[in-house]
């Protein structure tokens, strides 16, 4: 039986658990930064109140209030943000895949299955949908218990699971069957998916080969064999060369450098005058005559 390995930022908060599920209110007055966690397990966030950032594999999406996501086992970068509210805060679900996979054999028949599709292999980065009146209740009724550290049996700590899947099931049929269904992809081109993914999302070389399953070591060792360049520098030409095409559509110099995640303005017109042999203005100017 696999254990569940709950994150280390979240430990610290209430829940109910069991050897092999656990329920987490998460609440954070102050989130800090971006963290890299390996789930052992999946996990579903009901996002409350704030905002999630999702980096998994080559994917990134942002979660607001009343989403909801279930990320599959793996490697993933994630960041929250209170934004203009009082804190961060979600209902986290841990639990291990055979819970998942012993309820599709019960409650999908065959027919059911053929209408979903066959898995293709190819693993899904997660799946998104939002919080419904009824999850709003299913949620509140569970952090009354955790917030008031009621004594719950582990059987109905599976009921309450099995009522999510439900919800899942009929909410997102296919995709929910794909996630427990599918064999798991393959790193082959992880590494170029992540990289080229994630350019403008500004994560630092440690993010990135997390991302894609490797030590950092292995992922510069990979990136130079794959683009035959050091990855910080193929990252910083690649910034550049988009920074060219972005002026030649009009956009404003300030915002290219904000978007390319520069510290200053001055530090990015260093650098394009750097590669190009002229300032980003001096550049547009050009265009212009």
């Amino acid at each position: 039986m696999l254990h569940i390995q709950v994150p280390e930022i979240l430990k610290a908060h209430k829940q109910l658990s069991t050897e092999d599920l656990s329920f987490v209110y998460y609440n954070e007055h102050a989130p800090a930064g971006r963290h890299l966690i390996s789930f052992n397990q999946y996990a579903v966030s009901f996002i409350l109140s704030g905002q999630k950032e999702l980096y998994r594999g080559a994917e990134c999406q942002t979660f607001n209030e009343r989403d909801a996501v279930l990320i599959p086992r793996g490697n993933a970068v994630i960041a929250e943000r209170k934004l203009k509210t009082e804190k961060y805060s979600s209902l986290v679900i841990f639990f291990a895949p055979k819970l998942a996979e012993d309820f599709l054999s019960q409650y999908i028949s065959k027919q059911n299955k053929t209408e979903y599709g066959t898995p293709n292999g190819s693993t899904e980065s997660f799946l998104q949908f939002r919080q419904t009146p009824y999850c709003n209740e299913y949620t509140n009724a569970l952090i009354h218990l955790i917030e008031m550290q009621v004594p719950v049996q582990p059987i109905l700590l599976y009921h309450k699971l099995e009522e999510l899947f439900l919800i899942m099931l009929e909410t997102c049929p296919a995709q929910f069957f794909k996630i427990f269904s599918s064999s798991g992809g393959n790193d082959d081109n992880k590494l170029r998916q992540v990289v080229e993914n994630n350019l403008l999302n500004n994560l630092t070389l440690t993010e990135l080969a997390f991302l894609s399953n490797r030590s950092l070591a292995k992922f510069k060792r990979d990136f130079e064999k794959e683009y035959h360049i050091s990855p910080g520098k193929y990252i910083r030409e690649r910034k550049l060369d988009i920074a060219k095409h972005s002026i030649n559509e009009g956009q404003p110099v300030n915002n290219i450098s904000a978007l390319l995640g520069y510290d200053n303005i001055s530090n990015f017109i260093s650098a394009f005058k750097k590669k190009f042999g002229q300032t980003p203005q001096g550049y547009r100017s050009r265009l212009e005559i």
